[in-house]
């Protein structure tokens, strides 16, 4: 055999080897098992879906916080001798008048402003943030008119 003959069929040898490649990749990709999905797919279909079904995720959970009632502060007025019991994680602000904290197991709060714990009988600071994280412990009004922002489950006695 000459070298041309050898080189032509070298040559074919390797191009049928190419085609055969080249079959096989493209029956093996964008088949049932491995689909391929175009960028219209991703943008049309996927991602509207995607976001309904997070919107869908948010807006329940958002109506969970809104059903605790958890979610905002509201401001309570009290007479003298009213006594708060407080939900662990019950945050709690004096506006006006006084109150002190009342505790069933000590320390009654936190006083989250400062950092300090606080116990039975420790006067509140008016616009300091108290945290109660003991079920049950709370504060009780020293005055008529005490107006207290609170956030949380509570109980007045």
């Amino acid at each position: 055999m000459n070298k041309k003959r050898i080189f032509v069929i070298t040559l074919c040898a390797v191009l049928a080897l190419a085609l055969g490649f080249s079959v096989f990749a493209a029956t093996s990709y964008g088949s049932e098992d491995d689909p391929l999905i175009t960028k219209s797919y991703l943008t049309q279909v996927l991602l509207p879906q995607l976001q309904e079904d997070f919107k869908e995720e948010l807006d329940a959970a958002v109506a969970d916080i809104e059903k605790d009632g958890s979610g905002e502060f509201s401001v309570i007025t009290l007479s003298k001798g009213q006594t708060v019991k407080c939900g662990v994680g019950c945050e709690i602000m004096l506006r006006i008048g006084s109150a002190e904290a009342y505790e069933e197991s000590s320390p009654a709060m936190v006083n989250t402003t400062t950092a300090e714990s606080i116990f039975k009988g420790y006067k509140l600071e008016v616009n300091n943030l108290y945290l109660v994280t003991i079920e049950g412990n709370g504060f009780k009004a020293t005055s008529d008119n005490t107006k207290v922002l609170i956030k949380g489950d509570y109980t007045i006695a």
